[in-house]
């Protein structure tokens, strides 16, 4: 299941012996088989088949089954942190290498990165939803801030960082 701006596409994505991330972030176009999309407004649902959708028109991407070799995986700090994504908000733990600054990321890594422990959603009147893992399309992302963030006496708080 993936978001775009105003819909939710599902589907089947074929991922031969790879990852889901490793296949999005080496593809241009994501291929779905028997796919639905359903109109995050009104949620009316249109079933298309075959559905090919670019990348880069994706949001966020649910993740779901293999989560690769655990003996590759590196060692990283969790940082909390709130993403705004289009017209979701995320809040989730990115991932870095201890080396780095933090929110590196957001800078450095992949086309999509991993979120995890991921709550989002879509407006105020609409119910979160969780995520054990959730894919972040970086060029889709408009404002990020970790949750430690604290504003100064001057700043005006609204439960937000500012920008």
């Amino acid at each position: 299941m993936a978001w775009a701006e105003d819909c939710v596409v599902r589907g089947e994505v074929d991922l031969a012996d790879g990852r889901l991330s490793d296949v999005v972030n080496e593809l241009d176009f994501l291929t779905f088989t028997a796919a639905s999309l359903e109109a995050l407004e009104d949620g009316r649902t249109v079933d298309v088949g075959e559905l090919e959708v670019e990348r880069r028109d994706l949001h966020l991407i649910e993740v779901r089954g293999r989560r690769g070799d655990p003996d590759r995986r590196l060692r990283t700090i969790e940082e909390r942190v709130v993403l705004e994504v289009g017209p979701f908000t995320v809040t989730g733990n990115l991932h870095r290498p201890p080396n780095t600054q933090p929110m590196a990321a957001l800078a450095r890594w992949s086309r999509f990165v991993p979120v995890t422990d991921a709550v989002f959603r879509h407006g105020p009147d609409v119910p979160e939803r969780h995520e054990e893992v959730l894919l972040v399309n970086r060029e889709r992302i408009a404002k990020s801030h970790p949750l430690h963030y604290m504003p100064s006496p001057s700043e005006p708080w609204d439960g937000a960082p500012p920008a």
